[in-house]
Formats: C-alpha cells, structure tokens, sequence
C-alpha cells in the first residue's frame, strides 16, 4: 500500500515517471526495513545487460539515418511506387512509416521522421489536416511494434525471453496493422474523391528504387542476421551502427565527421534517459516481486473463475489504460512481472503476450491524454492538440479492432517462430 499510495501522490505531483518509480519503490523498501545498499544493487542489475546494449546502438543507427536522408529517399521511393493508386499519398506516409519503423525503433522518432514530410505534403494535395495527423499518429506507433523495437528488449530482459524470437514474432502482426491502415487510407481516399498523381515512368522508379536501396537494406541486413542465427540483437545493432555510417556519410553524404558527434549527443541524451527509466523501473519490479505481488495478483485473477478470454480482454483493457499515461518501457518493466505469471497460467505463449503488451503499449502512443504521438504531430502540423486527438479517433478504433484479432490469434504471432 505504501509503495502504491507514494507512487499515485508522486504522479499527481507531476513528478517524472523515472523518478516517480525509483522513489516510490525507495519509500516502500525503507519502510519495510530494506537498506537503500539494496536500492543501488538492483538499480545497476537493472541495466547492466549485455541485451540491452542494443538500445543505445539501435538508437544512434536511427539517428544516424534520419539525419543522413535516409527517409526522404525511402518516401519518394514509396510515392513512386503507391502514388498513383486512390490513396497513393497516405498510403506512402503508411509503407514509409512501417520502413522507418524498422530504423528508428522508436514511435515518436517515426512520427517525426516521416511524419515532417508527409504531413505538409498530405495538406497541400488537400487532406483533411486531422485525417493527416491521426494518421501518422497511427503509423508512428508502429516503431515500438516492427522489429527492431526498444521497447520489445525492454520486455525480452525483463520476462528472460529471447529477444531474436520476440523480433520475429512481430514481423507478421506489425506488418498486419500497417495493412489495415492502408485499407482504411484507399477507402477513406475513395469516398473522398481524392484525385491520384499520375502513373510513374519505369526510369523514375528505377532511379528512386536505386536512391533509396541502401536504406531499404538496412533492416534486411538486421533482421537477416538475427533470423539467420548469424547475429544476436546487440551484435546487430552494432553492425547497423557501422553500415548507417558508411552510407549516410560516404555514399548520401548528407551529413559530416562533424555532425556525426552531434548526433551522438542526442542520442547519448536519448539512451541515458530510457536506461534511467530502466534502472528504476528494475526497482520497482523487484519490490513487486519480493513481496510476492505479481503471485498474489495471478491467484486472485485466477480465483475470479473467468475463462481465459475473459482474463485476456482484461489485462488488455489494463494495458491499454496503463499505455495513455505511463511510457511504454516503464510499462513494459513494471507491468510484465504482474501479468506474465497470469497469462502463462492459462496457456498464453510469454512470447505472443509480449507481442500483446507492444501493440496495447503502441495504441497508447496515440491516445490521450499523454500519448507522445499526439505532441509530436502537433508541434509537426501546427495544429492544436484538440484537434490532432479527434483526428486520431477513428485510427484508435482501427487499432483496437487490430489489437482483438492479434491477441486471439496467436499464430500471427507464432507461425514464424522455430
């Protein structure tokens, strides 16, 4: 009680949520007699994971490629190729997203990245400017779901599961939501009029094909060596590192020697406040744990007698609440502990739930009234956050039908893994 009650006043205070974990847990343990020695161990067993190297590194491959050209290529490549079909321009902003997604892992960076270009672009061919935003508030939020996924490590390390499967898992079910959204972009195009660009020469789809080969292979080469066994995650990443390198300052020749030490700044800044959010998130878990909560929660969900769906659609309705306020790796750190003995109890795969937790976390970047999706387009478009938040309803909706199929079928989520 203690550690729930410190942790709700700490969140009303408007206190981080890093600090807003690591403290309440601290609160907790001194109150249960635990030095704060203790505090500081897990705090380090936290992040001192050889798994989790590979957030910095994808991080800063990310970075990297944002800032070499590495998304404009990947959209004119994906114009040339949809722009011509009823709904070609929101149908490019999707492929282009779920393409970055696989660059960035992270939501915000893919609404940024994709999103600073298409949104103006969106507008100018006459889409509604809320369409528009909800739906690269809706795209974007496929960063945390297609491999490789920040937010899907953080949940390998915590529920000790491989992280290579975890990214393979997502394949089919990040790929499955990107295709409903550009359903819902052709009918919504088709029933609005909007008129198509015209049909792209051979030579021009050669050319950007050609532009933005490279970018394209970037994930190849990632998920490549991972599915193949050739690579771990960490040792992909590291790999991604070298290649965003060689071609964004040897072949695009977009950035310098010079800026490629600003970039790593940001995303030093970047990684250092996830790995925060981890460290303290670790406390918490443990404390969960040592006071035997996440048992306690599984016997007496379990005592409730609800048939596995039942239990199911509960634990998403929790995550999908947890999403709109909590940052998906907190979540993620917090959440998995409780939930992972439950679902397991009932015959759930620990790796589909955690396909599961993602796209509930993903939705949540979305959703208000603090999915950082909703920010980034509003600072990008120029629009109110009123209006970004009734542009991304009918999206939330669209993933939430998404989110049903995904979780009582699980093979979308299994069939690839060996």
């Amino acid at each position: 009680m203690i550690l729930l009650i410190s942790f709700i006043v700490l969140l009303l205070l408007g206190v981080p949520i890093a600090i807003t974990t690591g403290l309440s847990s601290i609160i907790a343990m001194l109150s249960s007699g635990i030095g704060l020695n203790t505090a500081v161990q897990k705090m380090f067993a936290g992040v001192d994971s050889f798994s989790l190297m590979a957030i910095p590194f994808f991080i800063f491959a990310g970075d990297i490629m944002l800032q070499g050209g590495a998304s404009k290529r990947l959209i004119n490549f994906a114009n040339k190729l949809f722009g011509w079909i009823t709904g070609g321009l929101p149908i490019t902003a999707v492929i282009s997203s779920m393409f970055f997604a696989a660059l960035s892992g992270s939501s915000p960076a893919t609404v940024a990245g994709v999103g600073g270009v298409m949104i103006p672009n969106l507008i100018e061919n006459k889409y509604d400017k809320k369409f528009t935003v909800g739906l690269l508030c809706a795209a974007g939020s496929l960063g945390i779901v297609i491999p490789p996924s920040i937010t899907m490590m953080s949940y390998g390390v915590v529920s000790e599961q491989s992280i290579s499967k975890l990214f393979i898992a997502a394949i089919i079910p990040g790929v499955f939501v990107g295709l409903t959204l550009i359903i819902f972009s052709y009918i919504y195009s088709r029933v609005k009029k909007h008129e198509k660009a015209d049909f792209p020469k051979f030579r021009e789809v050669v050319t950007s094909f050609g532009e933005a080969f490279f970018s394209i292979l970037m994930p190849v080469i990632i998920l490549g060596g991972i599915y193949l066994g050739i690579a771990t995650p960490t040792e992909a990443a590291a790999v991604s590192i070298v290649y965003s390198l060689i071609i964004s300052l040897f072949i695009y020749k977009e950035i310098t020697f010079k800026d490629v030490l600003s970039i790593a700044r940001k995303s030093v800044i970047t990684s250092a406040m996830i790995m925060f959010v981890i460290a303290n998130s670790n406390i918490f878990s443990w404390y969960l744990t040592f006071q035997q909560v996440p048992i306690k929660v599984a016997e007496s969900v379990l005592g409730l007698g609800g048939s596995p769906v039942l239990i199911l659609l509960a634990i998403n309705v929790i995550l999908l609440f947890v999403g709109m306020i909590m940052d998906s790796s907190a979540a993620v750190l917090i959440l998995t502990p409780l939930f992972l003995p439950i679902v397991t109890s009932i015959g759930v795969s620990p790796i589909h739930f955690g396909v599961i937790m993602i796209i509930n976390l993903s939705i949540g970047m979305l959703t208000p009234p603090f999915g950082l999706n909703l920010f980034v387009a509003s600072g990008i478009s120029k629009l109110s956050l009123a209006d970004v938040i009734k542009g991304s309803i009918p999206f939330i909706i669209l993933l939430l039908m998404d989110l049903l199929i995904i979780t009582f079928v699980p093979q979308m989520s299994l069939m690839l893994i060996k």
